[in-house]
């Protein structure tokens, strides 16, 4: 059942993406992470945004410190907004599961989208996060703070997320050539999300 509902969270988003962009508003209570994220990233940086939805807040906030970002959303509700709201920036309509390209990245943000992934899905992540980084590359995503599934709720439809242990991210982090600069469990100053921040070695 739990896997079932993994595969709808395009479609949800597909179908809520406007009225989710709308009830999510220009908030940033992402801004500390993003400013840590920020602070050990060159001056106009190539940016890799993956489920990066409208573009708004996340985005325009890395857009305005005068990085380039490339987004990546299956959705094509999102994608049209960004490319609405940015048109100058570079927009992919893709499941980022799938999404591969030769160019390396000086930070990469999976920000409340590598979550919605099943666990096994979560795992080939990785390689795609190596494969598009360089020495120095900056990676930053959400998790939950425990392995396990939940289900939360869009609109009236079951939303699914699931997270591994963090021993496990420390695990694959390392294996793929990244070191922890940070992680917060459910931070209290960001929305109790739990947040990792790492680098390229």
């Amino acid at each position: 059942m739990q896997a079932d509902l993994a595969k709808n969270i395009i479609d949800i988003y597909k179908k809520h993406g406007r009225a989710w962009t709308e009830r999510r508003g220009n908030h940033l209570y992402e801004k500390t992470w993003l400013d840590q994220f920020l602070a050990l990233i060159p001056s106009h940086s190539q940016l890799l945004d993956l489920g990066c939805g409208s573009a708004k807040p996340i985005a325009a906030y890395l857009i305005e410190h005068g990085h380039q970002i490339t987004g990546v959303d299956a959705s094509d509700v999102m994608i049209e907004m960004a490319q609405s709201n940015f048109p100058e920036q570079r927009w992919i309509q893709q499941d980022f599961r799938h999404f591969n390209v030769d160019q390396k990245f000086q930070g990469i943000l999976a920000w409340d989208s590598f979550f919605h992934l099943t666990h096994d899905d979560q795992r080939k992540m990785f390689a795609s996060f190596a494969h598009h980084a360089r020495t120095g590359t900056v990676l930053m995503f959400t998790s939950g703070p425990a392995h396990g599934e939940a289900i939360g709720e869009m609109f009236g439809e079951p939303l699914y997320h699931a997270s591994l242990a963090a021993d496990e991210y420390r695990a694959l982090l390392e294996q793929h050539g990244f070191e922890v600069i940070r992680m917060v469990a459910e931070d209290p100053e960001c929305a109790e999300h739990t947040v990792w921040l790492a680098r390229f070695i």
